[in-house]
């Protein structure tokens, strides 16, 4: 009797940790399991169940997909959540199906980045696992077994912090160099006298088969002459 209270206590507290690992997998997001079921467009009740059970297997599918490929401890967690606790299996799998379209995203991008965020997610659920067993019965080697996952999780955390800091020194570059550029082609632009309000107006009145008016033409003629002698002066000083 006692052995089978033992072993269902055991069993309580690995699925708990099922529970508290399954947010962790959404990369620091909110979980939005509840969400993803309510906020669904509802255009007609009938068609709601179908959408529901479609939506339910799809999630199977990617959720068991990523433990067996990734996690497979978490496999018989799972198979013992949905028997004893249905409505936290469907939220499980909700957790662990969004992590999975989220890797698929990564994977997609930045192969480093995929590979950055599932040596998190082993790393991090190993840890929960192994503290799980250690709330049921504590035993020396499980202690050193924890230490080490902790080692591995912290080196995961760092890695994804330096992917970051990589990250985001590329866009620095990048956005320095487009800042050059930027920044010749504004000189340039102030350089070029045919940049000028007033060639621009000439310009427009001659594709609009207009001629400057005399007083405007001579005004022109002194606005330019006047930025010449004060771009003169500029440079002799």
């Amino acid at each position: 009797m006692m052995a089978k209270s033992a072993q269902k206590t055991f069993r309580s507290g690995l699925v708990c940790c099922m529970l508290l690992v399954a947010p962790t997998l959404l990369y620091g997001e909110n979980s939005e399991s509840d969400s993803n079921t309510k906020n669904v467009v509802k255009p007609q009740k009938s068609s709601q169940p179908m959408k529901s059970h479609e939506l339910a297997t799809e999630s199977d599918q990617l959720a068991l997909q990523l433990t067996r490929e990734h996690l497979p401890q978490l496999t018989p967690l799972l198979k013992q959540l949905k028997i004893d606790q249905p409505r936290q299996y469907e939220r499980a799998i909700l957790d662990l199906a969004r992590s999975a379209r989220k890797l698929s995203v990564a994977q997609k991008r930045d192969k480093q980045l995929y590979q950055v965020e599932l040596e998190l997610l082993k790393a991090d659920t190993e840890a929960n696992l192994i503290a799980a067993k250690l709330k049921v019965r504590d035993k020396p080697q499980d202690r050193d077994k924890l230490r080490n996952a902790v080692i591995r999780l912290h080196t995961a955390k760092k890695h994804k912090m330096q992917y970051e800091v990589d990250l985001f020194r590329k866009r620095l570059a990048r956005d320095q160099a487009l800042l050059a550029t930027a920044e010749q082609n504004l000189t340039a632009f102030e350089d070029d006298s045919n940049n000028t309000v007033d060639a621009f107006y000439l310009k427009l009145l001659r594709k609009a088969d207009r001629k400057p008016s005399a007083g405007k033409t001579q005004k022109t003629t002194d606005l330019k002459t006047k930025r010449q002698k004060t771009n003169t002066s500029s440079s002799e000083q």
